[in-house]
Order: structure tokens, then C-alpha cells, then sequence
């Protein structure tokens, strides 16, 4: 189940975003966390589908980790990094899930979502003496996601899967 579900505006600050705050996720997080993946992915339907994947991907830390966006008025989005091969000294991580709730779409959320999560999970790989290898993404090829990782995480497509979950899925890689 990977994807993204995002807005493609790229201006920080001048959309709205500026009262837009990023953080590790909560336990109280996971039902909005359920919430917004179930409007964002088929796969996340019915809601109790969404809520089991959560907390199965929940119970999987640190290996698995959300972060969320916030506003004053509530959750706007999340995202799920999953750390493969072990806890090395050069990370590999996934980028396993980002979406945004439709009435915060196209304000930068996701962006948002990405970098400053992206940085903090950068700064735990250092105080535990790692560095980040690489990233990697997978996404279907019907969506505008594909451009959305080149800009947020300078990523490239290397390889494209036929037919998985609605059609072709692409696999970026940003190495770091």
C-alpha cells in the first residue's frame, strides 16, 4: 500500500502552511490517521480496515514511524517511513504512505510532511551514528505523485512493476 495522496503546490509559507506544524505521531493520532488514509486509499476501506492497518504498522516501531501535520483546527495529513535491512550504519528508508485529507490538499501539506519528518528522522540515524543511504518510493503511475518526489526528495524512477495495485506501480530512489 504505497502512494501518495498530495497537493502539488510548491510555495511554503504564501499557501497557508505557515500554521502547518509537523511531529511524530501520537497514540491518540492513529484513529485520524486511519481517518485520512481511508479517503485516501481504497486499499484503507472500510475505516476498520484502515484502523487495523494502522495499528499493525504502529505496533511495528521504530522500524516503522508516522509523523503528522497539524493545524490548530486538527489532523491534515500523515506519513509512514519504514527503516529496511536492519538498523544499519548507512539507513535505507521507505517511504511507505503520505496522504493528505482532501480539504487540505494543494497547500504544500505534503511537502511539508515529507522534508521536516524526512530531517527528523535524519537527525535520529545520526544520534545513533547512521546516515541515510538512500530513500525509497513507491508509487502508481496514474498519479501526479511521481513529480511531487522528484521536487520534495530529488528522487528518480529506476524501475516500473506492471499491474499491482490499480495499474503500474514506479520505484524511486533519492540517494543522499
Amino acid at each position: 500500500m504505497t502512494g501518495a495522496v498530495v497537493g502539488t503546490n510548491r510555495s511554503e509559507g504564501r499557501d497557508g502552511t505557515d500554521s502547518v506544524r509537523v511531529r511524530a505521531a501520537l497514540v491518540t493520532d492513529r484513529d485520524g490517521i486511519a481517518a485520512i488514509g481511508a479517503e485516501a486509499f481504497r486499499g484503507l476501506r472500510p475505516i476498520e480496515r484502515g484502523r487495523a492497518w494502522v495499528e499493525a504498522c504502529w505496533r511495528a516501531a521504530p522500524r516503522m514511524r508516522y509523523w503528522v501535520a497539524e493545524s490548530p483546527a486538527g489532523l491534515l495529513g500523515y506519513i509512514l517511513w519504514v527503516e529496511k535491512g536492519g538498523f544499519r550504519e548507512e539507513a535505507v528508508l521507505e517511504l511507505e504512505q503520505v496522504a493528505v485529507a482532501e480539504k487540505a490538499r494543494s497547500r504544500g501539506v505534503g511537502a511539508k510532511l515529507v522534508t521536516r519528518s524526512l530531517g527528523e528522522f535524519e537527525e535520529a540515524l545520526r544520534e545513533r551514528g547512521a546516515r541515510l543511504k538512500l530513500v525509497e518510493v513507491t508509487t502508481g503511475s496514474e498519479q501526479g505523485a511521481v513529480d511531487f518526489y522528484r521536487r520534495t526528495l530529488g528522487a528518480e524512477v529506476v524501475a516500473t512493476l506492471p499491474n499491482v495495485f490499480r495499474g503500474d506501480e514506479h520505484i524511486l530512489i533519492a540517494r543522499r
